[in-house]
Order: C-alpha cells, then sequence, then structure tokens
C-alpha cells in the first residue's frame, strides 16, 4: 500500500468562517483519501465551529484567537494519520486538488499547490508578495513558485520536529517551506487555480512586514553569509569611493572613510562566525 492509498488527515484552520466552513468541510469529507477533518476554530466569535460539528468534522477550539500557524500546529499534533492535509477554510480552494498533489506524496516529502495565474489575488498584495518571494527565492537558491500557499500536504513526523520552532501566524506556510527546502526534503509543487474568498480577509499589511522580517531571519539561521557578505561589500565599496575623494581633494584618508573599512571587515568577520554556527548547528542535527 502507498502513502497515497493511506487515510490522511485534513486540517482545516477557521476563524470567523462560517460563510464557507460548511462547504468546505462537505467537500473534504467526500474524497476517498480523507480519514478526517479536524477544523481548528481559532476563538471564533460566529457560528464556524458549531456547523463544522454538524457536517462531520472534529473540531478543537482556541479559547482565543492565537493565529494561522498556531491553528496547523494544533491540527498536526492531534493528527491520526501519519500524512495531513492543509485547506483553508474560505472558499477559495478546491479540496479536489489533494488528489492531484496525492499522486507526488511517494516521492516527495511535501507537495504544494502552487496557484497559477488565472487565480484570484488582490492588487494591494502583489508588490508585498513579489518581494517576499525574492527573498525566499535568494534564501532558498531556487525558484520557489508558490511560497505561502496554503494547501498542501506533508509527512507529519517530518515537520513535527520543527512545529516549536515555525511561527503562530501567517508566516507559517512561507517558514515551513524554506525549513522544507533547506534540510534537503524533497518538494513538489503541482499547479492549482483559486477563486475570491468568501467573508473578510483577517489578514492585513503588518502581516506582510512580518513575513520579510522572519524571511530576513531564516536566512540568517540558515546562510547568514547571504546577508553579510552584501552588505559587507557595500560598505566597504563606499568606503573606497569615501576614501578616493578624501585623497583627491585632502591627499589623506578621513575618519569617515577609515571608519567604513572597519565597519566592512567586522560585519564580515561576524559573519563568518554567523556561517560556523549554523554549520555546525547543521552537524549537530
Amino acid at each position: 500500500m502507498n502513502s497515497f492509498e493511506k487515510k490522511l488527515s485534513v486540517i482545516v484552520p477557521a476563524f470567523n468562517e462560517a460563510s464557507s466552513i460548511a462547504e468546505t468541510v462537505t467537500k473534504v469529507k467526500a474524497l476517498p483519501l480523507t480519514g478526517e477533518v479536524i477544523v481548528v476554530d481559532d476563538g471564533s466569535t460566529d457560528k464556524t465551529a458549531e456547523l463544522a460539528l454538524q457536517n462531520g468534522a472534529r473540531v478543537i477550539r482556541h479559547e482565543t484567537n492565537r493565529g494561522y500557524g498556531a491553528s496547523l500546529k494544533t491540527g498536526i499534533r492531534n493528527a491520526k494519520y501519519g500524512l495531513v492535509g492543509f485547506v483553508d477554510a474560505d472558499g477559495q480552494q478546491n479540496p479536489l486538488d489533494l488528489l492531484e498533489l496525492g499522486k507526488y506524496i511517494d516521492e516527495y516529502d511535501m507537495v504544494v499547490g502552487a496557484r497559477d495565474n488565472q487565480s484570484h489575488f488582490p492588487l494591494w498584495r502583489r508588490p508585498g508578495k513579489k518581494l517576499i518571494g525574492s527573498l525566499a527565492n535568494y534564501l532558498a537558491g531556487r525558484k520557489i513558485p508558490d511560497f505561502n500557499s496554503g494547501l498542501r500536504l506533508i509527512k507529519k513526523d517530518l515537520i513535527l520536529p520543527y512545529l516549536k520552532m515555525l511561527p503562530d501566524g501567517f508566516s507559517f506556510s512561507t517558514t515551513s517551506t524554506i525549513f522544507f527546502i533547506k534540510e534537503g526534503y524533497k518538494t513538489k509543487y503541482v499547479p492549482i487555480s483559486v477563486k475570491k474568498r468568501k467573508g473578510k480577509s483577517t489578514l492585513k499589511a503588518r502581516h506582510g512586514f512580518d513575513t520579510i522580517i522572519l524571511v530576513l531571519r531564516l536566512i540568517t539561521m540558515f546562510e547568514p553569509l547571504k546577508i553579510f557578505l552584501p552588505a559587507s561589500i557595500i560598505i566597504f565599496a563606499v568606503g573606497l569611493v569615501w576614501a578616493l575623494r578624501e585623497l583627491i581633494m585632502f591627499h589623506s584618508f578621513g575618519a569617515t572613510s577609515i571608519f567604513l573599512g572597519i565597519t566592512a571587515l567586522l560585519i564580515f568577520f561576524v559573519g563568518l562566525i554567523s556561517d560556523q554556527i549554523a554549520n555546525l548547528r547543521k552537524e549537530l542535527k
């Protein structure tokens, strides 16, 4: 029996999704691979939990709103099966796409639904998404078709050790993607199409900023020289230009050029030390 023929725990994180949760649960339960549907009600104030129960989901409630990532963590820890799937509760995704993703789960450790060009995506999010995507690609050393898609299949035993390190917010998807790639796990992207969500989105501009900071932190965790080396080179180049200016104008080097040169060297050596620490972490793992 291959992995795809085994049952799957499908986790649906939900916060005030009464307008779409019943339809989402019904579609997920209809899939032949679904062993259980876990709806993690993240402190909803509407009838999300009640409607999920009525439609056959197993409901786990957070007393307060703890975040998208926290909901996924709760679902993963409580999943009965070795394979877990993530489906958003807002009606954007088609749960049937899990069947397509499941075709690759034996060969890969994580399979992600990559949103195509026809998928609905608000215009105001696109600049931030492009910036975060560029940072994620830079860290991963490869092009990631969709770094924060919420539709995915993953092997439970592989993600469990990382749950404490993964964030509780919306950046859970981005972080887990980068973790899997940098730790050498095989990841597959399968094209999917999503439509406009039902209800009101809880995603705010600050979540994008938080994700950018998080990606920068991940770069310093896995490959710090990708941050420190460019910074050192840029500061050294500025210092060199400034030194040449001082030499031409005053026939000597001033405090500014010396300060920039020393700063560039310090940043470079801090980067080397950080790189050694990152390599030691990998070896200890």
